[in-house]
């Protein structure tokens, strides 16, 4: 359900919508990576061993809060208003928007989406090296989130919570776990959830449910299967933003700058996902996963939306879409140890196999809405497609990859890793616009291409004591730019990042703290920007470099016994650093970049006494002033953002938990801009009650 205002570039817009044991297998999760703690080597084996752990633990009674989300994160930005909506935000991760979602490691094509929360456990986000989840290159080195949604346990429950918000948020999620047999092999959960949203904007409202199944069968020998299904179905009208003007910042903050008739939306998805597991021995273990994912929507745009610079909103002809994606990734990966003299290594090798197709379909009315004056708005009730110009197209990526890494133990002190991925990637994109409606003349073209990449990864990891690692780590990946046109009728080259990065990680007061300092550079090569040959903006040049470097700290962990505290701060500067087409763009920062941000929260919880069940919270976010267009405009920028929060729960009886939950109590306006402008949510409370059984 995420768009980007369309304008004239609609088809590749609609396209991004999308004990010592223990102690020892942490740090070698650590340093598998090369990276700091929070970006820990991921692969399957780990979810594997986690998700087995889980049957002896109580599973998560919450889900991840919207609100705060990935604020707590070094290099994480979330560049989109805080929302009490139980979906995820849209994240900026070292200063490059994420490119790709990541479900228990696997993704659905390339895209970034937004995700119901109710079905998640928790988030894991990677940067830097361990970006490249199972030695996955396509997503690039910005960042990704992994979302570890709630799997089967050995437990017998049923929970249950009920929300109600500011803005008339009123929510229910439903968590029911239970064994299938005597013995427990055969496990089942099912997730699920409904909720109406409003907003402090006019006309924006959401109404979704999403349900999601899940079994689980062990074998005598010790085989792991899983299937797990997914429907997401909702209808909304969606929040355009306002245009990117100083005008609009003194606006009443419930304006709506668009035209509701014409932007109901009714997204939906399906995912599917098999998951089989095997060890052949406590060294040696494979695992195939399958996912085939379905999304589709009908929605509304417009191609000339923005601000006439005197009193309005115009619009241009208003477009009424279908779009549909389906990606099918196919993973077998092989995992082992095993010594060589003096080394030994810890390995894998990974087959993938990746198809995502993208297909669009465009009405476009034959007149231009009429401008909406800003002072004295009145909306049309509706929009006649009578006669309309049409216009379709479809994309297709495939690829075909090979990856692995060896991560080699030179003595206690030094590690070495080694790794790549070659991926065989084909792209095919076919654009028919007849009546010139999108592309500015009458356009029937073709664009196909296959060739080969490869992405190289390599650290170096000194650990001179238990406490303390250094690190060192370099590597290059690639975003395929499907959706993106080249008006010769080429398919156009990915996206291609090169990072470099240091680091330094220390755990203090017997491991129970840690603070690390990481020091990185990326570089963006083949960066998608408007073709100056065709005015429409329809067509693109792949001529663009983008480059961000920076510091991120974090300290975390428990100070005293039941206070847990986590401070992170992020200094960056990512800009453009090459754009042949608007040459005053070089050099201007990019959109969704604060050059600084800190975030600080402390937890506690009383496990005594009277007031045994009570938890209480607070944080604070701060991020430095943002550019507001790009090319960045002199004089305009966002004033800085700032949040304070609060969280209070208490646990009734066993069964029943009450948890009431603040975001910014101060009242900030904290605007965002990705091109459009956004006015962040007011001062909001939640109050949520949840019952177990």
């Amino acid at each position: 359900m995420r768009r980007r205002r369309a304008g004239a570039r609609q088809g590749a817009a609609e396209e991004r919508r999308q004990g010592d044991t223990a102690k020892q297998e942490k740090r070698r999760d650590a340093e598998e990576s090369g990276a700091k703690e929070q970006n820990k080597e991921q692969s399957e084996e780990r979810n594997k061993e986690r998700n087995k752990e889980r049957g002896d633990v109580a599973p998560r009674a919450d889900a991840p809060n919207a609100q705060t989300l990935g604020r707590d994160q070094s290099g994480v930005y979330v560049n989109a208003p805080a929302t009490n909506s139980a979906f995820s935000p849209e994240f900026v991760m070292r200063g490059f928007p994420a490119g790709v979602t990541l479900f228990d490691g696997a993704a659905h094509g390339f895209t970034a989406q937004n995700v119901d929360l109710s079905t998640v456990d928790h988030v894991e986000f990677y940067k830097g090296p361990s970006a490249m989840l199972f030695g996955k290159a396509l997503g690039g080195y910005g960042g990704a989130a992994d979302y570890i949604r709630k799997a089967p346990t050995q437990e017998t429950f049923a929970r249950a919570v009920a929300t109600q918000a500011s803005f008339d948020v009123t929510r229910f999620t439903a968590n029911v776990n239970a064994p299938l047999n005597d013995d427990k092999s055969l496990l089942f959960r099912m997730t699920g959830s409904a909720q109406t949203l409003g907003s402090f904007v006019d006309f924006v409202r959401t109404r979704s449910f999403d349900i999601a199944p899940m079994l689980a069968f062990t074998a005598d020998n010790g085989d792991r299967v899983s299937l797990r299904a997914e429907h997401n179905g909702a209808r909304l009208v969606w929040r355009d933003g306002v245009p990117a003007d100083p005008v609009f910042l003194h606006i009443p903050k419930e304006f709506y700058a668009g035209l509701p008739a014409n932007e109901h939306e009714t997204p939906f998805f399906d995912d599917l996902t098999l998951r089989y597991e095997h060890a052949f021995n406590k060294d040696w273990k494979i695992a195939a996963v399958v996912d085939y994912f379905l999304y589709a929507d009908h929605w509304g745009w417009f191609t000339g939306w923005g601000y006439d610079g005197f009193q309005s909103v115009v619009f241009g002809n208003p477009v009424s879409a279908r779009t549909a994606n389906r990606s099918f990734d196919a993973q077998l990966r092989l995992n082992g140890r095993f010594d060589t003299g003096f080394l030994s290594h810890t390995v894998f090798l990974g087959l993938e196999q990746w198809d995502f197709y993208f297909g669009y379909n465009n009405n476009v009315a034959r007149y231009e809405a009429a401008p909406l004056n800003i002072f004295a708005p009145v909306y049309s009730p509706g929009v006649s497609y009578a006669g309309a110009f049409w216009s379709n197209g479809v994309a297709r990526a495939l690829s075909r990859s090979v990856y692995g890494q060896d991560l080699i133990d030179l003595n206690e002190n030094w590690r070495i890793l080694i790794g790549g991925r070659y991926d065989l990637l084909a792209q095919r994109e076919r654009v028919f616009d007849p009546f010139g409606a999108l592309t500015g003349e009458p356009t029937s073209s073709l664009s196909k291409g296959t060739k080969g990449y490869f992405s190289p990864r390599a650290g170096i990891l000194y650990r001179p004591d238990e406490e303390t690692q250094f690190f060192a780590a370099y590597g290059k990946s690639l975003i395929p730019n499907t959706g993106v046109r080249i008006q010769s009728g080429e398919a156009p080259p990915p996206q291609q990042d090169t990072q470099y990065e240091l680091g330094f990680r220390r755990e203090f007061l017997n491991r129970k703290m840690s603070f690390e300092v990481g020091l990185f550079d990326i570089t963006r090569d083949n960066v998608a920007i408007p073709n100056p040959a065709n005015p429409s903006g329809f067509y693109s040049v792949v001529t663009g470099q983008q480059h961000s470097h920076g510091i991120e700290v974090n300290l975390g962990g428990e100070i005293l016994p039941n206070l847990k505290i986590n401070a992170v701060a992020t200094f960056l500067h990512a800009l453009v650093s090459k754009d042949d087409n608007i040459p005053s763009q070089q050099g201007s920062d990019l959109l969704g970049a604060p050059r600084r941000v800190y975030a600080v929260s402390a937890n506690y919880a009383f496990d005594a006494g009277e007031l045994k069940g009570l938890e209480l919270g607070t944080s604070y976010y701060y991020a430095s002033r943002l550019e507001a267009t790009l090319p960045n405009t002199y004089g305009f920028t966002l004033a800085p953002q700032q949040m304070l929060g609060a969280t209070f729960a208490y646990n009734l009886t066993d069964k029943l938990r009450l948890e009431i939950n603040a975001a910014n109590l101060t009242n900030q306006s904290n605007w965002t801009s990705n091109g459009a402008l956004y006015h962040g949510e007011p001062r909001t409370v939640s109050t949520s009650l949840s019952y177990k059984y």
